[in-house]
């Protein structure tokens, strides 16, 4: 067997059996009891005149031959040793064969045909099929691009998937940093935020011993004042009374002394006037007092809502963060996968060309030993005459 590297010629020669190899699937993937059965109904008649009665015959044919072929490859291979059943299969194999041939052969001239029948498939109907056209396609575009690598293109190649790896290496350093960083912070944070607590149940506490204070102070206020308010009605009433019996034994003494009464008047209104004001003073003081207490108790709730609001943002931006750590290990994740999956495409189709080309050696090889064979017999009769 030959072991040089394929020439141009050779190559051409296995890109135009593949291209002969997708056509023929290409046509044989719209060849399906489903679409058969499309074309027998109202919806697929017109496709089916375009077709004409031959190939429609040749249609079903071709589904009732695999559908036979199917059925003799299952009896055979439930019978391993029935000798009958194998020729059965093979024959069956056989005429399968040519049937294949032949309709392929009359589709081709049948233009837009693989167009129209798709329509009448369902969308997954022969995803298998497709996918590997798909992958006959990509070894075929492989074939040519081995035949024109270089070895620079190698070494770049590796040199760039070493470059990769380094970087995964980073990657993973810096995650690793970023997840202790990350636990770091989640301690600050809870240990700020037992201290906000502690600070936020001491102000509870302190905002109802106010409340409790408050309104203790306000019923000794409120009993105090009432107590005066009754002495002074008390002693204003002796007074009242005394001074009209002054009045009512003095009223004529008191054209004379009507000046000096009229000051003592004057003072004891004064009196009773800074009676009211000391009263009004008190109030003011009190009321004071409770103000500037809620307007504490207002700024310390002000506090601690913006404490609330920072410590909502320092979680939505730990949520970021985490958000963004899976980001990065779901695009980790799925670069490997691609990775792989590349690399496991790769290999397929270096076996797939590896086998076509063992086929094309064995070819090549055959014709050579025919070639040999047949010159052997030439010499042989020559000898004769």
């Amino acid at each position: 067997m030959p072991t040089s590297k394929p020439t141009i010629v050779d190559a051409q020669r296995i890109l135009s059996i593949m291209d002969e190899l997708k056509e023929k699937l290409t046509y044989l993937s719209v060849a399906t009891p489903q679409v058969l059965s499309a074309l027998q109904n109202e919806e697929g008649q017109a496709i089916a005149e375009q077709l004409g009665p031959d190939l429609m015959k040749q249609y079903a044919e071709q589904m009732r031959m695999e559908e036979l072929y199917v059925v003799a490859n299952a009896a055979a291979d439930r019978d391993l040793t029935g000798g009958e059943e194998n020729e059965e299969a093979r024959e069956e194999g056989s005429s399968l064969k040519k049937n294949t041939l032949e309709l392929c052969r009359k589709m081709k001239n049948v233009p837009n045909i693989v167009t129209e029948l798709r329509n009448l498939q369902e969308r997954d109907a022969n995803r298998n099929v497709m996918n590997f056209l798909i992958t006959l396609k990509d070894m075929q575009e492989l074939t040519l691009k081995r035949l024109t690598t270089t070895v620079e293109e190698e070494r770049s190649r590796s040199e760039l998937l070493e470059h990769y790896k380094n970087r995964e290496a980073e990657a993973s350093k810096r995650k690793q940093q970023l997840e202790k960083d990350l636990a770091s912070l989640k301690s600050a944070c809870e240990r700020a935020q037992s201290q906000r607590d502690e600070i936020l149940t001491k102000l509870k506490a302190d905002l109802a011993d106010v409340k409790d204070t408050k309104a203790e102070r306000m019923t000794d206020l409120r009993n105090k004042y009432e107590k005066r308010m009754k002495d002074h009605e008390a002693v204003f009433a002796a007074k009242e009374e005394e001074l009209l019996r002054k009045i009512g034994a003095l009223k004529e003494a008191n054209k004379k002394a009507k000046a000096t009464n009229d000051d003592e008047e004057a003072q004891l209104k004064q009196r009773a006037r800074r009676y009211e004001m000391d009263v009004d003073t008190v109030i003011k003081h009190y009321d004071e007092t409770l103000k500037g207490m809620a307007m504490e108790v207002g700024e310390k709730m002000e506090a601690y809502k913006k404490e609330q609001k920072q410590r909502n943002e320092l979680d939505d931006h730990f949520k970021k963060v985490q958000k963004e750590r899976d980001t990065i290990l779901a695009e980790d994740m799925i670069a490997d996968v691609r990775l792989a999956k590349r690399q496991a495409e790769l290999d397929r189709k270096n076996e797939a060309s590896a086998l076509v080309q063992a086929f094309w050696r064995g070819i090549l090889a055959r014709e050579q030993y025919s070639a040999l064979k047949r010159a052997k017999k030439k010499k042989g009769g020559k000898k004769k005459k």
